[in-house]
C-alpha cells in the first residue's frame, strides 16, 4: 500500500515536470500553423494546431489560431467554439480582440438573414460585450430588433450606432423604417434623406436594401402568426380534451 501510494506521489510531481517540457512542442507547432496559415494553407496549419492542442490542451493560443483558420475556412461555429475555449483559458485574449467580435457579428448576421434572430440576438450581444464602441455591432443587432418587431429597441441601437460612426447610410435607412412604423413619418423622411445623401442620392441601393429588409419583417410576421395560431389550437383542444364546450359564437 505505501508502495502504491509512493508511485502515486511521485507521478503528481512528475507531471508538471512533463507538462512543461512538451509545451516547447506544442508552441512549435502553433508557430508552424502559423507559417501555413500564412502561405494560405488553412488545412495545414489546422493541423498543426491539432498536433499543438494534443499536446498541451491548456496552450490558448493553439486554439485562438485554430479559431482564426476556421473561420478562414468558413467553419464560423468551430471558430466561435474555439475563441472561447481559448478566452476561458486566458480571458485576456478576448480584450479588444477584432477577430472574435467579427466572428461573432458573421454569424450573428447569418443567423438573423435566416431568421433565427434569439441566436442572432445572442452573437450581437456577445460581440458588443467583446467590444463596445462597434458601431456595426449595434447596427446589425438593432436590424434584429427590427425584424423581431421591437422598434423601440432597434430606433436604440441604431442611435447607437451612429453615434459611433455616422456615416453609414444603411443604419439611416433602417431607423427611417423603425421611425415610419412607428408613425413618426417626420423622422423617418428625416432618416431617409440622410442616407440618400451619404449614398451620393444613389436610391436604387437604399432601395434594394429596405425592400429586403421589409420581405424579412413581412417572413417574420407570418412565421409569428402561425406560431399564435397553432398556439390557439393547441388551447383549444385542450379545452375539449377537458370535457369543455366549443365556444359558442355570438349572436
Amino acid at each position: 500500500m505505501k508502495r502504491i501510494l509512493l508511485i502515486a506521489v511521485l507521478g503528481l510531481l512528475a507531471a508538471p515536470s512533463i507538462a512543461s517540457a512538451q509545451r516547447p512542442q506544442a508552441k512549435k507547432y502553433v508557430k508552424q500553423g502559423i507559417e501555413r496559415f500564412s502561405k494560405g494553407d488553412i488545412a495545414g496549419a489546422i493541423v498543426e494546431y491539432d498536433r499543438a492542442i494534443t499536446i498541451d490542451p491548456r496552450l490558448a493560443d493553439a486554439f485562438l489560431n485554430r479559431g482564426k483558420a476556421r473561420r478562414a475556412g468558413g467553419d464560423l461555429d468551430g471558430a466561435i467554439t474555439d475563441y472561447e475555449t481559448a478566452c476561458e483559458l486566458d480571458p485576456q485574449l478576448a480584450v479588444n480582440n477584432n477577430d472574435i467580435t467579427e466572428a461573432y457579428l458573421n454569424r450573428g448576421y447569418i443567423r438573423s438573414n435566416r431568421l433565427d434572430l434569439d441566436g442572432a440576438l445572442t452573437d450581437f450581444d456577445r460581440a458588443i460585450k467583446l467590444n463596445p464602441n462597434d458601431a456595426e455591432a449595434y447596427f446589425k443587432r438593432g436590424r434584429a430588433f427590427l425584424i423581431d418587431g421591437n422598434a423601440k429597441f432597434a430606433i436604440a441601437d441604431f442611435d447607437k450606432s451612429i453615434s459611433l460612426d455616422g456615416h453609414n447610410p444603411l443604419v439611416y435607412a433602417e431607423r427611417g423604417l423603425a421611425h415610419q412604423t412607428q408613425g413618426r413619418n417626420g423622422e423617418a423622411q428625416k432618416d431617409f434623406e440622410r442616407g440618400l445623401k451619404l449614398n451620393n442620392d444613389l436610391r436604387l441601393m437604399l432601395d434594394l436594401h429596405l425592400l429586403d429588409l421589409q420581405m424579412q419583417i413581412k417572413e417574420m410576421r407570418r412565421r409569428q402568426a402561425a406560431i399564435q395560431k397553432n398556439i390557439a389550437r393547441l388551447i383549444e383542444g385542450n379545452r375539449l380534451d377537458a370535457g369543455f364546450p366549443h365556444r359558442v359564437p355570438a349572436v
